[in-house]
């Protein structure tokens, strides 16, 4: 059973005008996770609460946090909500919000600031409500709900703060801002717990999404280049959609596609070889910077990479082409690593997260030790 938060009120009336103006000292209210319901509309990190006409925030803790809107500026929201993934028109909004009353149609961009302001989007890079210039507005983020879509418990204590940071980590690659996650524990801690188990929310939970992983191997995955790499690959030429995917590594890495000499016929496999004589280490990772860009335009793609403690230096040179590039694309890489053997040793991504952390190129998780709830 569902354990319930305490609630903190003050005397202040539950009440914003639709002026837009905070009441002075609003009342924070807080719920467990979950005490959500089939009543609400969930695009993370928010609930919309259609009973209680309200937004709720999923924090790091297990609480989420009521946020008060006024009263138009929720039903904005909610029609918006209600018919996310197409255009709503302007005269469509003000029809279904102010039925049977003239109202000026600016009234719409103060409502949908408001809006914006509430959720920290931003109208040039957008996560949320989109704007179609002289047409309407477009809510763009992957909506479910709330009972229904959210995911079975992990399983494992203490996952609730690093599952809400790597779901936010793929919210932005959503809308092209790729990510770069690195998840730092000792043996037995838990990190590949998370991840399978975000895997597993992601697959679940995002439409069209492509996953895929690759293991770094002791001894032997240290010294074939690119191993976890390839792997992922060819779980992606393997799976839904594979042609796809093959024929974008034909057209944009085909130094990598002759890797797959299952795939090919042999005609195709033979000029292959001959263009990979004398490849350069710079080639390949141009062309696969390029092809994980357009596999990653249209559907979002999520690659792990795990034990990157025994990567080559061939990977880490791929993650770090990855992470610098400035192409927009719906990707997602994480990769797990042991700490402890990263720190003491000269190993090449030792010396390449502090840099790209400097650059704000990519995050790092540290876990702490997780228990298995019973």
């Amino acid at each position: 059973m569902a354990t319930t938060s305490a609630v903190m009120v003050c005397s202040v009336p539950n009440f914003q005008s639709d002026s837009g103006a905070q009441p002075r000292g609003p009342r924070l209210v807080t719920r467990h996770h979950d005490s959500a319901s089939a009543s609400t509309k969930e695009f993370r990190p928010f609930q919309l609460d259609t009973v209680n006409q309200c937004l709720w925030h999923r924090g790091d803790a297990a609480n989420d946090e009521r946020i008060l809107v006024t009263p138009k500026a929720f039903a904005v929201l909610h029609y918006l909500v209600e018919h996310a993934g197409r255009l709503v028109t302007q005269e469509e909004l003000l029809e279904a919000v102010w039925p049977d009353t003239f109202v000026q149609p600016e009234v719409l961009k103060y409502q949908i600031a408001d809006i914006r302001r509430t959720l920290g989007d931003h109208p040039k890079n957008p996560l949320f409500i989109e704007t179609l210039p002289r047409r309407g507005y477009q809510f763009i983020a992957t909506v479910h709900d709330g009972a229904a879509s959210r995911p079975e418990p992990s399983g494992v204590a203490g996952s609730d703060r690093v599952l809400g940071e790597l779901w936010d980590c793929l919210r932005r690659a959503l809308h092209g801002d790729r990510q770069i996650v690195f998840i730092a524990a000792e043996p037995g801690i838990g990190k590949i717990t998370l991840a399978d188990e975000f895997q597993h929310q992601a697959a679940a939970n995002v439409p069209g999404i492509r996953v895929a992983r690759g293991q770094c191997v002791e001894g032997y995955g240290s010294r074939e280049a690119y191993y976890p790499m390839l792997e992922a690959l060819g779980q992606l030429c393997r799976g839904s959609g594979g042609d796809s995917v093959v024929q974008t590594l034909a057209e944009q890495a085909p130094t990598w596609l002759v890797q797959f000499p299952a795939l090919l016929k042999r005609e195709h496999r033979e000029v292959l070889q001959q263009e990979m004589l004398g490849v350069t280490r710079q080639r390949m990772l141009r062309e696969i910077g390029d092809a994980l860009c357009t596999m990653a335009s249209g559907s979002p793609l999520l690659l792990v990479l795990e034990d990157l403690q025994w990567a080559d230096p061939f990977t880490v040179d791929l993650i770090s082409a990855v992470a610098r590039s400035r192409r927009p694309a719906k990707l997602m890489l994480i990769g797990t690593y042991r700490q402890a053997e990263v720190a003491s040793s000269e190993h090449p991504l030792k010396a390449l997260k502090p840099d790209l952390l400097i650059h704000h190129l990519c995050r790092e998780i540290a876990v702490e030790p997780l228990e298995k709830v019973a």
